[in-house]
């Protein structure tokens, strides 16, 4: 395992492994190996769009797989603001945010996760236009480079992961309709 010294500076699960990520910054999601993007119109405005994106409970509800949310920061949150995710298998990255201006972009990168050989360097970016009428257009991007045994597999996950990402648009949009306005 490529376990490496936690950082001092940024929260982590002591009870888990640390495995640091590679540096990045906005140019990751140019640059990487690997690249999704969706655009999805979502039926509530930028600011709900926003809201949600804040409420650690909401997470589980429309993105199949996260267990968990723990803002590490406190409100407000900016660049430079902490969050844990934990997935259903027990696997804990941690994110630190490049941007967070709502209600139209926020960025974060993966400086850690507690499993090896998965990725290098991550990072998702989400773009909110809205339109004034109480809808938005979110443009989401998710960018990696994968690392070990991932990497190897690759050629044939990303079909499914890409189909399974783009679930992610789908039921966010449904459980937005399903907010108050």
């Amino acid at each position: 395992m490529n376990q490496a010294a936690p950082p001092t500076d940024k929260p982590y699960n002591p009870d888990k492994p640390y495995i640091p990520c590679g540096p990045s910054d906005m140019s990751l999601y140019d640059e990487a190996q690997v690249r999704f993007q969706f655009v999805q119109k979502i039926p509530v405005s930028a600011e709900v769009l926003f809201g949600t994106f804040e409420d650690p409970e909401s997470w589980p509800k429309w993105a199949h797989g996260i267990g968990k949310v723990v803002w590490t920061s406190p409100k407000p949150y900016r660049k430079g603001t902490t969050r844990t995710v934990i997935f259903w298998g027990g696997m804990e990255v941690y994110e630190d945010f490049l941007v967070f201006d709502p209600p139209r972009e926020m960025a974060f990168i993966f400086y850690g996760v507690s499993q090896d050989d998965v990725f290098e360097r991550f990072g998702e970016h989400y773009a909110v236009e809205d339109h004034g009428d109480g809808t938005c257009t979110l443009t989401w991007t998710v960018a990696f480079d994968p690392k070990g045994g991932f990497a190897k597999v690759m050629w044939m996950v990303k079909p499914m992961m890409r189909l399974n990402l783009r679930s992610y648009m789908w039921r966010l949009a449904r459980y937005c309709r399903r907010l108050p306005a």
